[in-house]
């Protein structure tokens, strides 16, 4: 009896060990991307044949009624606004320095050996004579001139640029709120569709029956819609939509058709950039692409009138604020919980809307309001999750 006990203990330590590693090594697993990520060059297109999946896809709502989607890769990126790392300005001294020492000595070789050539010549009244010897000391003179040069000027240049790059970086530390901190880098492990525009009012109509919008107008964003409204809407989308189950999800219970998470819509409006807006830095420019600065109750402008970021989005900033999936939280926290299971009542938006001012565009701006607040101001767009 005790031999059996001995050996029941430690089968069940055994079992017990097997499913930890079971555990650990599913875990593993789970931080491999599904698919290939984003090299940080290529085009969607390129990339949407890599991987074998429609660069674009059209859901169907009825009466002629559709929604375009594009693809966004997989791929890493840093979430948030990074502190910006010092400049070490001695290491470029450094080389400048270098650089300058190069460049004197071979331009006193230089002048060593064609100086004293033409002064002996003159000296001797007859012509400068070259030798093998002259002649290859001087080009080895010319050549340590240019290099010293060449990398006095690059190690020059590349000083002010990096000091431009901390200042731009510096800038857009100042200007995030606490919530966007800590940076963070995140991977998007499977490409995902995102929706080409803000969901317009005529699609809305089409699905739900109603227009809450306070300015009518079919190819307007809709707005005056809840957290709670933009699921509802999803839901019903799921329903009727062609190439997904009756439930509305994928094998294995996973929606398809959702909110985009903070991550997912961040990474899609940065498109590979790292700047405050997708384009770059200047506030100047933000009028190319976004509809903003306007006063609140303002129409809102048809979708789709601006340029669009560089994989295909339109209005991702300005508009209409945009809802996302995730509960309110704080960048410190939501690495240790899934924030769609969190219960609160406080969801972000993203993008700024037509009412915001230029730091309210930002790419890493976020802003939370209450899930069944109703604002002129607040629409969404789609998100398709790809087959898994």
């Amino acid at each position: 009896m005790i031999v059996a006990a001995m050996n029941c203990s430690a089968f069940l330590s055994l079992a017990a060990c097997l499913c930890l590693a079971a555990a650990a090594l599913g875990a593993a697993d789970a931080s491999h991307p599904a698919y290939p990520l984003w090299d940080g060059q290529e085009t969607v297109a390129h990339y949407a044949r890599r991987v074998n999946l429609p660069e674009t896809q059209t859901l169907d709502l009825g009466n002629g009624v559709t929604l375009e989607l594009v693809l966004i890769p997989a791929g890493k990126f840093i979430m948030g606004t990074p502190e910006p790392k010092r400049v070490d300005e001695e290491a470029f001294h450094k080389k400048i320095v270098t650089g300058q020492a190069v460049l004197a000595v071979g331009g006193g070789i230089l002048l060593f050996l064609l100086g004293g050539g033409i002064l002996r010549a003159i000296r001797e009244r007859r012509r400068f004579q070259y030798s093998l010897r002259r002649l290859i000391g001087m080009t080895f003179a010319a050549g340590l001139c240019v290099l010293g040069g060449m990398h006095w000027w690059y190690s020059k240049r590349s000083l002010e640029v990096v000091r431009a790059e901390y200042s731009a970086a510096m800038s857009r530390f100042k200007d995030a709120d606490d919530f966007e901190k800590p940076a963070h880098q995140v991977m998007i492990t499977k490409p995902f569709y995102m929706g080409k525009y803000e969901v317009t009012q005529a699609q809305y109509q089409q699905v739900m029956g109603a227009n809450p919008s306070k300015f009518a107008g079919p190819n307007l964003p809709v707005g005056m819609v809840s957290w709670d409204d933009a699921k509802e809407f999803c839901r019903k989308v799921n329903e009727r939509t062609a190439g997904v189950s009756p439930a509305g999800t994928w094998a294995g219970g996973t929606p398809a058709i959702r909110l985009p998470t903070e991550a997912e819509w961040e990474y899609a409006c940065r498109a590979g950039t790292t700047t405050a807006y997708y384009f770059g830095d200047r506030k100047t420019d933000l009028a190319r692409v976004a509809w903003y600065g306007a006063y609140i109750g303002t129409p809102h402008h048809p979708v789709g009138q601006k340029e669009p970021n560089p994989w295909g989005l339109y209005d991702m900033l300005g508009n209409v604020e945009e809802w996302c999936e995730e509960c309110e939280g704080s960048y410190a926290n939501q690495a240790a919980k899934d924030p769609r299971q969190a219960p609160s009542r406080q969801r972000f938006t993203r993008g700024g809307g037509l009412g915001s001012n230029a730091r309210g565009c930002r790419s890493a701006r976020r802003y939370w309001l209450p899930q069944n607040g109703l604002f002129d101001n607040l629409g969404f767009r789609l998100m398709l999750a790809v087959p898994p």
